[in-house]
């Protein structure tokens, strides 16, 4: 950290795919969940979800190491972990019962915006809507709008963006800031699931007890400032 002191991240990956073509090797993360999640840019902006970004930058930034050779970045995905039930009007057979099944399977997150990229994780895709990752070939080789995917240069520019979010909590962590200051984004906030309510008696019909207000921004708006705080820091550290 810019103060001198060190921090240490530890976690541990649940799993990593490794494909190569002529383009090179790519590396997929893919992390295990007993709910749904997806991942969110707004999230991710706001330091609220790291853990598959920081993941994947550690691979990729050691791939020479780890596998012998330099890698590219082939996505982030959740993997819902689940035995779900379905719920049909008319008796179907186990056939289409079977393919119902694995749509419930269907991975979230994000990938490479690459469509052979894409086939190397759905085989049986030429075009259309994959039943295995979040995404969506036009016949001309283009993406659906509602695919989830990156480019090879907005996945450099959240790489270098979670690094610098990291490196920002550190310093506020080994500066002192310990206040009880819970976020809100639309909806969400962690008050909801949390167990140390009792402790720090969070109330915001209480006087200073106030939401962090985080702005659910469009996308586009999103990656146009982590491109522009990726610069700042840029220019910093020259």
């Amino acid at each position: 950290l810019s103060n001198g002191r060190q921090m240490e991240i530890r976690g541990r990956i649940d799993r990593v795919d490794q494909a190569k073509n002529e383009k090179g090797v790519y590396l997929r993360i893919i992390d295990y969940k007993s709910s749904e999640t997806s991942l969110q840019l707004a999230e991710v902006f706001y330091g609220l979800s790291l853990q598959m970004l920081t993941y994947l930058d550690v691979v990729i930034t050691h791939s020479k190491k780890w596998i012998g050779e330099e890698a590219l970045p082939a996505g982030v995905l959740y993997f819902h972990v689940h035995n779900p039930m379905l719920n049909t009007k008319t008796r179907i057979s186990q056939e289409q019962a079977e393919k119902e099944l694995f749509k419930k399977f269907k991975m979230k997150g994000w990938v490479l915006a690459d469509p052979d990229a894409v086939r190397m994780m759905d085989r049986t895709l030429d075009k259309g809507h994959s039943d295995i990752v979040p995404v969506g070939i036009k016949a001309d080789g283009g993406f659906y709008k509602h695919s989830s995917v990156v480019s090879e240069s907005k996945w450099d520019e959240v790489r270098t963006f979670t690094r610098r979010k990291i490196r920002q909590i550190g310093m506020e962590m080994t500066s002192g800031k310990v206040e009880v200051s819970p976020y809100r984004l639309g909806k969400k906030t962690p008050c909801q699931f949390c167990s140390y309510r009792p402790v720090c008696q969070f109330d915001p019909s209480f006087d200073g007890n106030d939401y962090r207000v985080f702005d659910a921004k469009a996308k586009d708006e999103l990656w146009q400032q982590i491109d522009s705080l990726n610069n700042v820091e840029g220019e910093e550290a020259e």
